[in-house]
């Protein structure tokens, strides 16, 4: 199944920023990752923003919260990568704050156009953060009040970008992707943690690192065009 809007300049730019953000990643090769990570969220916001016009103001509000909280979390992220100490744990915490605000903005956006989390789903994805509570539990158990609550928020808003409701259109629609666009945002950041506190090699490290950066880009895409979709397809309110 082909996926939207490649044939778009911006499109093609997110697609090479990706690509060097996770090899500048798995290099820790600061300069390129300052550069190509704003880059590639940069160029998923020019999509969102040619269709602005079809959507409504609130619509409009959440994504553009959304993607502004975003770029914080990238930015603080991009500097606990880079950190050390307890200034390594005082960037997570912010950027799993900027983080958990975007993903309200969506779970905001979510609901008004009628998707629900159902027991069964918040189970499943409770049960994927369940173990990055664990890892927090055994190795920073200071990081959960923040860090277990961004999770629980993350988990809520995957649960409800599953819903059914949301993915009606053809088999080529991009809403048909919320559902994974949820799942690969936890699978990054469960990938994230486990690399914190699991892996040690250097290889195995840069390997999970570019890893991390190329599932949360593409996460933000399915996200970011299921989302732009379905307000589209609702027109103004």
């Amino acid at each position: 199944m082909r996926l939207p809007h490649w044939e778009l300049p911006e499109r093609k730019v997110f697609l090479a920023a990706t690509l060097a953000v996770s090899a500048a990643g798995a290099a820790r090769w600061r300069p390129g990752v300052a550069v190509a990570k704003p880059a590639a969220l940069a160029a998923l916001a020019v999509g969102v923003a040619r269709g602005a016009r079809q959507r409504s103001g609130i619509d409009n509000a959440l994504l553009t919260a959304a993607i502004t909280a975003s770029a914080a979390g990238d930015y603080f992220m991009y500097r606990e990568e880079f950190a050390t100490g307890a200034e390594k744990d005082r960037q997570i915490q912010t950027g799993a704050t900027m983080f958990g605000l975007a993903h309200l903005s969506y779970l905001g956006l979510l609901t008004r156009h009628g998707a629900r989390p159902t027991r069964a789903r918040l189970l499943s994805r409770f049960g994927v953060m369940n173990e990055v509570t664990a890892l927090l539990v055994v190795n920073a158990p200071r990081l959960l009040p923040v860090l277990g609550t961004y999770g629980a928020t993350l988990a809520t808003m995957a649960a409800t970008a599953g819903d059914p409701v949301l993915t009606a259109g053809d088999p080529g629609d991009p809403t048909r992707r919320l559902p994974l666009g949820g799942i690969t945002f936890m699978a990054s950041d469960a990938l994230l943690m486990n690399r914190r506190y699991l892996l040690r090699g250097t290889g195995s490290r840069a390997v999970t690192e570019a890893a991390v950066l190329s599932t949360y880009f593409v996460a933000q895409m399915l996200l970011l065009d299921g989302m732009d979709s379905v307000s589209r397809s609702s027109g103004r309110r």
